[in-house]
């Protein structure tokens, strides 16, 4: 289970919880409560993507959707009988989508989509998925 960050927008009673949080209300306050989340995978990096050691280290995090990356950072510290904060997040994958098959800003083309399109579509195929939406 986890709880999610006060400064998030999701909504308790109509509002969105970074409002209350900018108004000084507090998580416990707010009575935000925890969700379940999945974590199929975690791994601790020596290294963050600086290269820098501890007291730095990097995460490799394979979660379900509704997973706020910076509450599982936080329970982990808390766990530690410490703390944890984040520092910085690149997300390496959406569901079928992989960062290493994006295109750059610069390099934008319909040339350059197409292909983008075609290696996933194809990277689908052969890991057994159907690159067509459902349509039920």
């Amino acid at each position: 289970m986890q709880v999610p960050p006060i400064f998030s927008a999701l909504k308790k009673d109509g509002k969105k919880l970074y409002e209350e949080a900018r108004k000084g209300k507090t998580a416990e306050e707010l009575g935000i409560e925890a969700r379940e989340v999945t974590i199929y995978d975690l791994k601790l990096l020596p290294t963050n993507e600086k290269g820098e050691g501890l007291p730095s280290f990097g995460l490799d995090v394979e979660c379900g959707g509704g997973t706020y990356i910076r509450s599982l950072v936080r329970d982990i510290g808390r766990e530690l009988n410490t703390c944890a904060t984040m520092t910085s997040l690149v997300r390496t994958q959406q569901a079928q989508f992989l960062l290493d098959n994006t295109v750059e800003k610069d390099d934008l083309s319909a040339d350059t989509i197409f292909a983008a399109i075609d290696k996933t579509n194809s990277e689908m195929k052969s890991n057994g998925e159907d690159s067509k939406p459902d349509d039920n």
